[in-house]
């Protein structure tokens, strides 16, 4: 019996750990990034201060950038890597990776079937913790 509940903790701690946490961060900063078929590398396009705000919940996040409106983006978690980075895939098919030590986040965007790659990467950087009260 003691095995089991030793399972299971273990278990539920590793299923909580897996996933970002509740709540609301802020980007200052967006690069964006496009795949150059031709140098087999991807290029940096535009990077430019802006403010975007993005509230995370289990399934869905809400993302509001700059004068735009919100958006509500639905999502599943897919695995963390061996670099500690959680991997999240979204209802549009977009590839949405957290990076914890680099303190960005990544939007992989517009897949090629014919390269098999992701030809755009949105990475927002500068992060913080919201508070309401700053």
């Amino acid at each position: 019996m003691k095995k089991i509940l030793f399972v299971l903790a273990l278990l539920i701690s590793t299923l909580s750990f897996s996933q970002v946490e509740e709540g609301t961060i802020i980007s200052r900063y967006m690069e964006v990034y496009k795949y150059n078929t031709y140098t087999d590398k991807f290029e940096k396009s535009s990077g430019d201060w802006i403010n975007t705000m993005i509230d995370f919940n289990k399934d869905y996040y809400m993302i509001i950038f700059e004068g735009g409106e919100p958006s509500k983006v639905y999502w599943e978690f897919s695995e963390r890597d061996e670099d500690g980075q959680d991997i999240y895939y979204t209802e549009t098919e977009r590839k949405f990776i957290i990076n914890y030590d680099e303190q960005e986040i990544r939007f992989y965007s517009d897949y090629s079937e014919s390269e098999d790659i992701y030809t755009q990467i949105i990475v927002l950087s500068k992060i913080s913790k919201y508070n309401p009260e700053d």
